[in-house]
């Protein structure tokens, strides 16, 4: 018998992960949500517990809820539908079914025309939504159309018909939101690193909320509809500062999206950092036009170890078609004060752009070549523009014929190129008519090549110069040169 009071909130496996995942924030703020409402909460992530489908809906069933709450991305959102439908058929209908996340929101209506076995589709921010929705669910037993209509941001069916309640206002004060309810996760089961420190085990803490910039990639953008709000400052390092003193973690990833946004914001984050004497390091997102040398200076102080800024592209001409509002000047110079301090940097550079050309692609390989060559620190990431739903570029490529208007999520479409990749092979890629994918990928392969040669003879000629300061007689010399010779010639 499903205990009425209970809830089970689900991360699902991920398609293709290359790293160690940290606890989802946002479900920690559901959890805390319903907690401090008398809800008795369960938090499974399979990713970390390694679970697959089957062993997830096992545990699930063997806990007797009311109600399963999933919360997926893009490259889960197969795994999230397989789980829901089978605690559907498993619990006999008996059993409550809702998803959320950055994926369901913006496909809700098409993600209940395609999966028959699921209830209701909370859409944009779930806190209130959810709370909501479930004091309406333990009130009727059943679900009711009538009575879900008066819920903003939900999605469901009304017999035959779906219906989408009207959009729900974001929360105006992040601050009156609980902390997440670490308590609930299996901490100890979670080993990501610190972004480059990989010997500091770290923790996932965010800000903020949003982000104001359209870029038209930005799947973000689309959930967050580029309002922008901001836990207070004491909010947030009280956060930290639990995190740090109950739970032992010494190593932050700031997950906001531009954590640099507000220049006070990060300021008084810092300061209050260094007054608490709190001995953590940490990383964070930014902007390359929100920072200056004093703030990265500040940050460094205040033990931000490692940063990383979205470029895109090493192109003008492209920056502004992709509505990225960055210059490349900003980009260098940013750079070498990143050198300057020492700070671990991470540039973020995409293929295959709207419009992009060989001559884009190749000042972009440019620009990651001078960037990289400014520090030993300084790293460049790279990749295929991938497709997001509700983004701009979604859009972009139904109009261009790149995928169908009526493209769906929702149907399993295996592409080939991304698993040769190492991508995800179940989400598009953008391809645009100047510069087919196939020519993306020959010239950037090309590029790695001589990168790879050019820095292996630099090396060489590094290694030769320090084994010179050895020399003691013409015979090392002539030594020294008849095997630099045949490093060079082999």
């Amino acid at each position: 018998m499903k205990i009425l009071n209970k809830i089970i909130l689900v991360i699902p496996p991920q398609e293709i992960t290359n790293k160690d995942q940290l606890p989802s924030i946002g479900v920690g703020y559901l959890a805390a949500v319903l907690e401090r409402n008398n809800y008795e909460v369960k938090i499974i992530d399979s990713f970390v517990e390694g679970f697959n489908n089957n062993q997830t809906v096992d545990v699930i069933l063997k806990e007797t809820p009311f109600l399963v709450g999933v919360s997926a991305n893009t490259h889960n959102r197969f795994n999230a539908v397989e789980i829901l439908n089978k605690i559907k058929e498993s619990s006999n209908g008996e059993i409550f079914t809702v998803v959320g996340g950055p994926h369901f929101s913006p496909t809700a209506e098409q993600a209940i025309a395609n999966i028959p076995l699921l209830d209701i589709v909370v859409r944009g921010e779930g806190e209130e939504t959810l709370l909501q929705l479930v004091n309406q669910l333990t009130k009727d037993l059943k679900i009711k159309p009538e009575n879900l209509k008066r819920i903003n941001g939900l999605t469901f069916r009304d017999n035959s018909r779906i219906f989408s309640t009207p959009d729900r206002d974001f929360i105006k004060d992040l601050d009156e939101l609980p902390f997440p309810a670490w308590h609930l996760f299996k901490l100890d089961k979670y080993n990501a690193r610190l972004e480059g420190l990989a010997k500091y085990r770290a923790i996932g803490v965010s800000s903020s909320r949003g982000c104001p910039h359209n870029c038209i990639f930005c799947v973000n953008s689309v959930f967050w509809k580029r309002i922008f709000r901001r836990h207070s400052p004491k909010k947030f390092v009280d956060n930290v500062e639990i995190l740090f003193k109950k739970y032992g973690f010494r190593a932050f990833d700031f997950w906001d999206d531009t954590m640099t946004l507000v220049r006070p914001h990060i300021e008084e984050i810092c300061n209050l950092i260094m007054k608490r004497n709190l001995p953590i390091k940490w990383y964070s997102r930014a902007r390359v036009d929100t920072v200056d040398f004093k703030l990265l200076s500040l940050m460094k102080k205040a033990g931000c170890e490692a940063i990383s800024f979205g470029v895109e592209s090493g192109s003008e001409r492209i920056l502004k078609i992709i509505d990225k509002k960055i210059t490349l000047e900003q980009v260098k110079t940013v750079a070498k004060f990143c050198k300057e301090l020492g700070l671990i940097t991470k540039f973020l550079f995409m293929y295959s752009l709207p419009q992009e050309t060989e001559e884009d692609l190749s000042l972009t390989l440019d620009l990651m070549d001078e960037l990289s060559s400014y520090s030993p620190k300084i790293h460049c990431y790279d990749g295929i523009t991938r497709i997001y739903p509700g983004t701009r570029l979604e859009f972009l490529a139904k109009e261009e014929g790149k995928i169908s208007t009526d493209y769906n999520w929702y149907k399993k479409v295996h592409f080939d190129l991304n698993e040769k990749l190492g991508d995800d092979p179940t989400i598009p890629l953008y391809e645009n008519k100047n510069l087919p994918l196939k020519k993306v990928v020959e010239i950037v392969e090309q590029r790695k090549r001589e990168r790879i040669k050019r820095e292996g003879l630099i090396s060489l000629i590094r290694k030769g110069i320090k084994l010179l300061f050895g020399v003691r007689s013409i015979q090392d010399i002539k030594s020294l040169t008849k095997k630099f010779m045949k490093s060079i010639f082999k």
